[in-house]
């Protein structure tokens, strides 16, 4: 037996929406019509999910970006949605894209609002982006939310993608390094070595034992290296499925010396521009944080973020107040809240502190790449001299010797 959503009239003006278990959709709409209801759409729970899965495979984020972008323009030029989406279907260069923006008008057409068309690709369109286009389609301001949405979208994107530029470098320097000495050590150094079988291994200098040491352990033990560094990576894998193991793994990334600084920061310039984003469409301040804490990576941040939203549930305690009582938000996040909170422009505080922290992130990567860049270089290059000049020493020696 399957279970089966619906859409279904309960009279000329109100509708309901639900799921119910039956074979097949003919029986699951006789079961509705039983319960005195007019079905406007009856579609398999499973299906929907799988299929939202499947569209999601070979779409960016940054398609659903341009997508908002474009359906707020239309929108705010008086394009009625239908419309709208079949423009912007005709449009897209992605073919799967097309035939959600397709499913999502014909949706539409069938009796749904835009938020429930997008509600049902989650994957694509998550609850922060659905509730906003709910808030939007009820306050008549459609256009503007889309706008505000897209620019967020817009400006989240352009911090991460010059977050990636500035680590691509110093990650591409540490694996050719790695690669580079794992090459010598395995595959070249064996056979330079086996010119000094004749020479006597204890008379080689120092340095060219350590480096023959270390060639005979990798070229002997490579595939254990690999078994280990495997069983840890499923180690890994597997605590961060698990809450606790994610919340610990966390902790230890926020308290890490530079690395920590930097994650909180950028998550909490998310935290803040998500949280002024939803405020200014008028969603209430408790669900608002609630889904300020889901665009969070950090599972200790946003577990502080939940706390912050029950005691302004369960305390009536002040948004502000709840921040200055979690232990990872900086002082100055409260602060500000305070301010705007005073102000009654909590909205506008939350986009500062936002702008703020974007900035930082922004200028600590470009510090960090300026340092690592030739610092790391000048690792390789040392590791690597120093294997080079080890395997020359006894070459230099018996020269010497010869003369």
């Amino acid at each position: 037996m399957a279970k089966f959503i619906y859409k279904a009239k309960n009279g000329p003006d109100k509708t309901v929406e639900g799921e119910l278990d039956a074979e097949t959709s003919a029986e699951a709409v006789a079961r509705i019509d039983a319960m005195g209801y007019s079905p406007v759409w009856v579609r398999e729970k499973d299906a929907e999910a799988g299929r939202s899965g499947l569209w999601r495979k070979g779409i960016s984020q940054r398609e659903i970006t341009v997508f908002t972008r474009q359906l707020a323009s239309l929108t705010k030029s008086g394009v009625p949605i239908l419309k709208a989406l079949s423009t912007i279907a005709g449009q897209t260069g992605n073919i799967a894209f097309g035939k959600v923006i397709k499913d999502l008008e014909n949706t539409i057409r069938d009796g749904s609002m835009l938020s429930e068309a997008l509600a049902r690709y989650p994957v694509l369109f998550p609850e922060l982006y659905v509730n906003m286009v709910r808030s939007g389609e009820s306050g008549g301001v459609l256009d503007t939310i889309l706008f505000r949405l897209s620019e967020s979208r817009e400006k989240e994107e352009e911090v991460r993608r010059k977050v990636q530029s500035a680590t691509a470098y110093p990650i591409l320097v540490i694996f050719v390094g790695i690669i580079t000495v794992l090459v010598l050590l395995i595959f070249f150094l064996p056979r330079v070595a086996s010119i000094f079988k004749d020479y006597g291994y204890d008379k080689l200098p120092l340095p060219t034992r350590m480096v023959i040491g270390l060639s005979d352990f990798f070229a002997g033990s490579w595939y254990w290296m690999l078994i280990v560094i495997g069983l840890f990576a499923a180690i890994f894998k597997r605590l961060m499925s698990l809450e606790k193991g994610r919340i610990t793994i966390d902790r230890m990334k926020l308290g890490l010396p530079i690395l920590g600084k930097f994650i909180m920061e950028s998550e909490v310039a998310r935290f803040a521009r998500t949280l002024s984003l939803l405020i200014q469409t008028g969603i209430s301040i408790d669900k608002a944080l609630g889904l300020s804490a889901s665009v969070l990576n950090n599972a200790v941040l946003k577990e502080e973020v939940e706390e912050v939203r029950k005691n302004t549930i369960t305390q009536g305690m002040s948004v502000s107040a709840g921040l200055k009582k979690a232990r990872y938000f900086p002082a100055f996040v409260a602060n500000m809240a305070a301010v705007g909170e005073e102000g009654g422009k909590l909205d506008e505080s939350m986009l500062e502190i936002a702008s703020f922290y974007e900035k930082e992130v922004e200028q600590q990567s470009r510090l960090a790449t300026s340092l690592l860049e030739p610092l790391l270089i000048l690792i390789v290059g040392v590791v690597v001299g120093f294997i080079v000049a080890a395997m020359l020493l006894p070459i230099f020696e018996l020269s010497t010797v010869v003369r």
